[in-house]
């Protein structure tokens, strides 16, 4: 399970306001071992967990909660091969985020 994790690397962020005030766009870039695996991007409304499963073993959950200055929290929950990590940020919309599992990106 060690080897799989360190051969993981993190997804990246993007989010921004999207139509309406409570939904947001966001695009998530993941990798395994450098390669691209998926980038997926999801519409998520505004303090709604957005689910999505890649492959066996690999799923995550996005929360987007507004905050002030054109500013959202970004929280998500990511279960990789039965370990689960939940990173956190405050991203500016139109920004990006990362963050990164393992030590290989």
């Amino acid at each position: 399970m060690k080897k799989q994790l360190g051969l993981i690397a993190g997804a990246l962020l993007v989010s921004t306001s999207c139509f309406a005030a409570d939904s947001f766009q966001v695009e998530t870039v993941v990798y395994k071992a450098n390669d691209l695996l998926a980038s997926p991007v999801m519409l998520v409304e505004e303090k709604q967990p957005a689910t999505i499963s890649i492959g066996e073993g690999f799923s995550y959950e996005v929360t987007v909660i507004p905050q002030h200055n054109n500013t959202a929290a970004v929280e998500t929950s990511i279960t990789l091969a039965g370990s689960y990590f939940t990173p956190s940020f405050i991203v500016e919309y139109g920004k990006k985020a990362s963050f990164e599992i393992g030590e290989k990106k």
